[in-house]
């Protein structure tokens, strides 16, 4: 589904934004609840691909400019209630490995800071914490047509879970790029 009409232009500073806005960006919620979707900092998703499905993740068949950047990204969070320290939330997500395969090739990506999650109520939380991981992608990166994003999340105490998403890079002039 295209995304809407515009004439700007997502530039890299928006999509490195998106991959620093770690308490308002894609959510995987861990140890409380199952995946849920957040508030993102894309408001109109034309920036950010998260390899992410089911209720309230819009991005499995979503149509992206080739004229733009992007960010693939998921952030992790852990919380519960008002007793949850930063070392906490450390000692639950440092341990965590998430790795994302593009087209089935690795990619390489950066782990944010954990960081106090400013929006623990709308998961039933009191107090948490996320990081966020994922790369910035220049419109060199990502050539036109379709394109398959998984996600492998490795936790010892979660255990092994996997998503994914296949997204399309439309052409200048179609699609998401009028």
């Amino acid at each position: 589904m295209p995304g809407p009409s515009r004439a700007k232009r997502v530039t890299r500073g928006d999509a490195e934004a998106v991959l620093e806005a770690a308490t308002n960006a894609g959510r995987i919620i861990r140890r409380k609840a199952n995946a849920k979707s957040g508030t993102p900092a894309d408001l109109e998703l034309t920036a950010t691909i998260r390899p992410l499905t089911g209720p309230g993740f819009p991005f499995d068949g979503r149509h992206y400019c080739a004229e733009d950047w992007h960010v693939i990204v998921v952030a992790l969070i852990f919380g519960d209630d008002k007793s949850i320290t930063h070392q906490d939330a450390a000692d639950a997500l440092d341990p965590a490995v998430l790795t994302f395969t593009l087209d089935n090739v690795v990619l390489p990506t950066e782990r944010g800071a954990i960081r106090r999650f400013l929006d623990p109520e709308s998961f039933g939380l009191e107090e948490a914490y996320a990081f966020q991981q994922g790369r910035v992608m220049s419109p060199e990166e990502l050539a036109v047509g379709s394109h398959i994003l998984s996600l492998k999340v490795e936790d010892p105490v979660d255990g092994v879970s996997e998503d994914g998403i296949t997204f399309f890079i439309d052409a200048p002039g179609t699609g998401a790029c009028l």
